[in-house]
């Protein structure tokens, strides 16, 4: 099926979204993500009807990249986890309950509907700006400011099957990561699972000092050491004197060891973004 046959596709089912969301979801993954890169403007309807993609200007500022390349990485990553979740659960991620912990401007979610309906599909992010992005780009599904220390999620009484969260933790001072945590293991079935990405030590000798200088070699000697190693962005959100967001490093053995309500279950890499190391938990009890 070519592309003109599936924007045809897809256009004579956009009156209903219900109708539209099904058909997409049977597309392959990839076809999904291209259909919403770009929707020619014959297709004007349709184009109304799916959500639209953030500027060039703010996948690049708030990913490194933007276009097919950072498709390919998205495919790559959301193509891993569902994967994983297989392999861990007997089940596939058709219609289950998916929550993107740190959701950006939604450019994961979109490819969440490839498995389920937008009803359910959650994402939060402590950004107003993430949100604001979204819903000016007309993202499907039901989102919400979450706090830069969540006591809980903003959804109440949703359990989840699945929350993954890209690029999020590479962030987190580790408190506010410990935060998080906390609040995800409330909202989690206990059959669920959570993939988050985290960034090895070597990613200290690639690292672009683009907000503060960092000392490199104390970054690695405290992944060595410790396992956590994170250097605070000083004009990024503070809480107490701590510095929540700027650039994390965690060992999986750190992960193990200090995540006591969790059980790393897998891990798993993909060539096209080589510094996101996707971990796999699930719930303790």
């Amino acid at each position: 099926m070519d592309r003109e046959e599936i924007y045809k596709k897809l256009s004579a089912v956009c009156a209903s979204k219900k109708e539209l969301y099904s058909t997409l979801r049977s597309l392959p993954l990839d076809v999904v993500g291209d259909v919403l890169l770009h929707i020619p403007d014959e297709y004007s309807e349709l184009k109304d009807a799916l959500p639209t993609m953030a500027t060039e200007l703010v996948q690049t500022n708030w990913t490194g990249s933007s276009g097919y390349t950072l498709l390919l990485q998205s495919s790559a990553f959301v193509r891993a986890v569902s994967s994983s979740y297989i392999a861990l659960t007997g089940k596939t991620l058709e219609n289950v309950n998916i929550l993107d912990f740190g959701c950006g401007w939604g450019r994961l979610i979109r490819l969440m509907y490839k498995f389920s309906p937008p009803e359910k599909i959650y994402g939060c992010d402590p950004w107003d700006k993430s949100i604001d992005t979204c819903l000016e780009n007309k993202v499907a599904g039901n989102l919400a400011l979450s706090d830069y220390l969540p006591e809980e999620l903003p959804f109440p009484g949703v359990k989840f099957d699945f929350i993954y969260s890209f690029s999020v933790f590479t962030h987190l001072s580790e408190r506010a990561c410990n935060k998080a945590l906390k609040a995800c293991r409330k909202a989690i079935s206990p059959d669920g699972i959570m993939a988050i990405t985290v960034r090895p030590k070597s990613y200290w000798d690639y690292h672009v000092d683009t907000m503060d200088k960092v000392d490199r070699e104390k970054m690695k000697s405290d992944h060595e050491t410790v396992g956590f190693a994170h250097t605070g962005h000083y004009h990024r959100v503070m809480e107490d004197g701590d510095i929540l967001y700027g650039d994390t490093s965690i060992s999986v053995d750190y992960i193990s060891r200090n995540w006591k309500d969790w059980e790393v279950v897998g891990t798993d890499v993909f060539l096209q973004d080589p510094f996101q190391t996707v971990v796999l938990l699930k719930p303790k009890f």
